[in-house]
């Protein structure tokens, strides 16, 4: 029997186109997966820490009525690293210009997980350039601060070592196998064997995937200054939250404080047994949120 959420990521990558060009002073490298429908709304993914585009495949493939692009975020999978920091503002300025250069015919729907959930808000908070936004599993609260901040700052140690090593040796660290099968142990939740040894298979072959040890650095140190509580409050368009009960970055509670601070029209998905991978262990379920709020917000307009 195929594990479903394989399977959805390899029909996606039946869709798959892949193109690039160059935004700000970076070559990105991006795919589209185009709609089996005509007249579709386009979609455009923003992937996490460490991740590349493979990461929100399996949503794409359960999406075949969206056109949907997936970018590889600058200094991750095929795109090239900025010649400057890699901070949320550049990255935010990044996407606003990757976004305009696309020259789509219609306002995009934005969604951002994880990492990318923090990147999307900064571009979206006071902007009408999208249509609509998902933040999925979104990194909420401040990571400094709160439950996590404990682990947090363990984190930052372990970075500052592989930072301050020589070259080989950091970026060894960085890629060490206890490093990234550790942290895959411990955010999938799923009791399913098929489903945590294909989650550990795509983390292995995925989670290294960076250009250069100061792009996974400046990464992290942006990972950590900012959240998406910072501009919740600025959002302009309907925005939908998709959480995990089981997250081990924000827990619901800091969720649904985040989500108090939204005028703009909102709405929370919330689903049990699962965590901050929500994009391996229940893509299904997250493209079935999209469609559900893509279309009420459709018939709202009406």
């Amino acid at each position: 029997m195929t594990l479903q959420s394989a399977a959805l990521a390899k029909q996606a990558l039946l869709r798959a186109q892949h193109k690039s060009f160059e935004v700000l002073d970076t070559v990105t490298n991006y795919w589209v997966y185009p709609s089996e429908q005509p007249n579709s709304k386009t979609i455009i993914f923003v992937h996490g820490y460490r991740g590349n585009h493979h990461g929100l495949e399996a949503i794409a493939g359960a999406l075949p009525d969206f056109n949907v692009i997936i970018p590889d975020l600058p200094g991750f999978g095929k795109s090239t690293p900025f010649s400057a920091t890699h901070t949320i503002d550049q990255y935010a300025a990044w996407l606003g210009a990757f976004i305009k250069k696309l020259n789509l015919k219609e306002k995009p729907i934005l969604l951002g997980h994880s990492f990318g959930s923090i990147v999307s808000s900064a571009f979206a908070a006071g902007s009408d350039a999208i249509e609509m936004l998902i933040l999925e599993n979104p990194v909420s609260a401040p990571a400094l601060k709160g439950p996590n901040a404990p682990i947090t700052k363990i984190a930052q140690l372990f970075f500052a070592l592989a930072g301050s090593l020589p070259l080989t040796k950091g970026e060894w660290l960085l890629k060490s196998w206890p490093m990234v099968r550790g942290m895959s142990i411990v955010m999938t939740k799923s009791y399913n064997r098929e489903m945590r040894r294909w989650v550990h298979a795509q983390h292995d072959a995925n989670f290294n995937d960076f250009a250069n040890r100061r792009v996974v650095i400046e990464g992290y140190r942006a990972s950590i200054s900012h959240h998406v509580g910072e501009y919740a409050a600025q959002f302009k368009v309907p925005t939908l939250l998709i959480i995990g009960q089981k997250d081990d970055i924000t827990s619901p509670k800091q969720q649904y404080k985040m989500a108090s601070k939204i005028s703009a029209p909102h709405a929370i998905s919330h689903h049990m047994g699962v965590g901050h991978l929500t994009h391996y262990e229940i893509p299904e379920d997250v493209a079935e949120d999209i469609r559900r709020f893509v279309e009420q917000n459709q018939s709202d307009k009406k």
